[in-house]
C-alpha cells in the first residue's frame, strides 16, 4: 500500500514443499467456505498438523468438543445440512490420515488460537508466517535449514491466490525449519492489502540465517501478552 511504499511483505511458508506453489497444494474446504470441521483431510493438513505439533487425536477430540463431529463417522450427524452437512464420505480419509507429533513438545498455538484460524479463514490456503521488512531487505539466500524471526508478527492460514486469510499476532521470536517450505515475497495477493494492518503489527525486526536440532521443526520464544501476564 502507497502509506507503506518504504516496505515489502515476506512470507514464511514451512509446510508448502519446495518446487510446489501455492495453487499446488493447500488448505481447502469441504464447505462453501473454511472451518475447523469444514477443512479436506490431504497431505497439507497432515503437514501443518505437524508443525503446529497437534497429534491427529487431538484435532479430531478438539473439532468434536468445539464442534460437535465427529470426523471419523460413517454416519451423518451434526446441526448443519446441505452444503454446510457434515461429510461421512471423507471419514475414511479421516481415519487414514497420519500426522507427526512429538508429545515431548508443545503446541505453537494453542487450542483458542486454532479454532480462531481455522474458522476465520474464509477460503483456507497456506499456514503462513508474514510481516513486512524493508523495501531492499534482502533474504538469505536459499537453501537453509532454518530462519530465525523476531519482531512483531502474524501467523496463521492465508490465500494468497484468493486474498483472505486470518491470522493471530506473534510477539517475539520463532525459529522455523524450513528444510521442507519456502521464504519469499508475498506469492500472490498481499496479506496486508486484505487486511491493512497497523504496521506495529505487521513487521520483522529481523529475518536471519539460523539452525536447529534434527527433527525439530521450531523454537519459540513468545512474549506473554499483557491480557495472559495480568
Amino acid at each position: 500500500m502507497t502509506r507503506y511504499s518504504h516496505l515489502r511483505e515476506i512470507s514464511i511458508l514451512p509446510c508448502l514443499p519446495a518446487g510446489l506453489s501455492v495453487e499446488d497444494e493447500m488448505l481447502s474446504p469441504t464447505a462453501p467456505s473454511f472451518g475447523l470441521q469444514h477443512v479436506y483431510p490431504n497431505a497439507a493438513l497432515a503437514r501443518v498438523l505437524g508443525f503446529l505439533n497437534i497429534s491427529m487425536a487431538q484435532f479430531l477430540a478438539l473439532v468434536e468438543s468445539r464442534k460437535g463431529i465427529k470426523l471419523t463417522s460413517s454416519k451423518a450427524h451434526g446441526p448443519d445440512t446441505g452444503p454446510w452437512r457434515h461429510r461421512p464420505e471423507n471419514a475414511r480419509l479421516w481415519r487414514a490420515l497420519k500426522v507427526a507429533h512429538n508429545p515431548a513438545l508443545p503446541q505453537l498455538l494453542d487450542d483458542d488460537e486454532i479454532v480462531e484460524i481455522f474458522d476465520n479463514a474464509s477460503y483456507g490456503g497456506q499456514l503462513a508466517i508474514a510481516g513486512m521488512v524493508d523495501a531492499d531487505f534482502c533474504l538469505p539466500s536459499a537453501p537453509y535449514p532454518a530462519l530465525r524471526l523476531s519482531g512483531r508478527f502474524q501467523i496463521g492460514i492465508i490465500d494468497y491466490v484468493w486474498g483472505s486469510g486470518h491470522t493471530v499476532t506473534w510477539d517475539g521470536a520463532l525459529t522455523v525449519d524450513l528444510t521442507n517450505g519456502q521464504a519469499g515475497d508475498a506469492p500472490g495477493y498481499s496479506f496486508n492489502d486484505t487486511c491493512d494492518f497497523a504496521i506495529d503489527w505487521f513487521r520483522f525486526r529481523m529475518v536471519a540465517r539460523a539452525e536447529l536440532p534434527k527433527g525439530k521443526l521450531w523454537h519459540a520464544e513468545r512474549a506473554i501478552p499483557v491480557a495472559k501476564a495480568a
